[in-house]
């Protein structure tokens, strides 16, 4: 059980994201529900109480998408802060890469719109949050360290 003086004051939440690439471009949605309502964001959702982060990625990225994903590695934990009506909401964002492995996209009231993107231009939009932007660059950076190290080792 969780104390009274140790529970948040406002609100967190926690999410997860994929990183689904093809080709060298992600997949972004035009998110049609809050907190990112009107802007192009990565797919994603609300962690539920009984499920794994795992589990949630996988869950959101069907519910959303259409798509059945394997999540292939941890990108990273991001946090942005955000208001509701004046009260804080601290809003942690776990993402992940992930590889398609079935389904096809579909439309939903959560997502209204669909692109593919290359990283340089999500992070040149101005219709991308900032957070999901730290994301892509990370994402962006881990990429190009992997692909060095694996060069490295055939040297």
């Amino acid at each position: 059980m969780i104390s009274e003086k140790d529970v948040a004051k406002g609100r967190v939440l926690i999410s997860a994201c994929a990183i689904i690439e093809v080709e060298g471009e992600v997949l972004m949605m035009y998110e049609g529900d809050l907190p990112y309502h009107n802007w192009w964001v990565l797919p994603g959702g609300y962690v539920k109480p009984d499920e794994t982060i795992e589990q949630t990625v996988a869950r959101e990225i069907e519910e959303e998408t259409g798509l059945k994903i394997a999540s292939t590695r941890l990108i990273g934990i991001y946090q942005d802060f955000l208001t509701h009506k004046g009260e804080p909401i601290n809003y942690i964002i776990i993402a992940y890469e992930a590889k398609v492995v079935g389904g096809r996209i579909i439309f939903s009231k959560e997502a209204t719109a669909y692109k593919w993107i290359s990283i340089q231009e999500a992070l040149e939009s101005s219709e991308i949050p900032s957070v999901f932007k730290t994301i892509l660059k990370d994402f962006g950076k881990q990429k190009s360290t992997k692909w060095f190290q694996r060069r490295k080792k055939l040297l």
